[in-house]
């Protein structure tokens, strides 16, 4: 027996997948740079991503695309903030209200989804 295949989904699929190369082709061009190599990005996936320059623009486009930026805003300011050495304790207190009210306050801007015992 030769299994079914979906042909509106597989088509919808294609359809996607070219709607997707098309926007990328105009937001960076037909040869984008690299600053990682793909190999790289295979082998220590989202982590390399995060700490690229080029992947990390393509997956925050992708993410705007689908308004679901807020998870990789939050990342990146914590990660920042933890890397930040503070003048005094007022201005480290100040930028962790600000990154609490910018994603971790109900109906804030970038609210991000986080268990209630968060």
């Amino acid at each position: 027996l030769i299994p079914s295949i979906n042909y509106d989904n597989h088509n919808e699929y294609k359809q996607r997948t070219i709607n997707s190369s098309i926007k990328l082709n105009k937001f960076f061009g037909d040869k984008p740079p690299l600053d990682i190599c793909v190999k790289e990005i295979e082998k220590e996936g989202l982590k390399a991503m995060l700490h690229s320059k080029i992947p990390l623009c393509y997956f925050l486009y992708s993410l705007l695309e689908e308004y679901s930026c807020e998870n990789l805003f939050f990342f990146l300011e914590v990660e920042q903030y933890e890397s930040f050495v503070f003048v005094n304790s007022t201005q480290q207190y100040t930028t962790a209200q600000h990154i609490f009210d910018t994603y971790l306050t109900h109906n804030s801007q970038f609210e991000v989804n986080v268990d209630d015992k968060v």
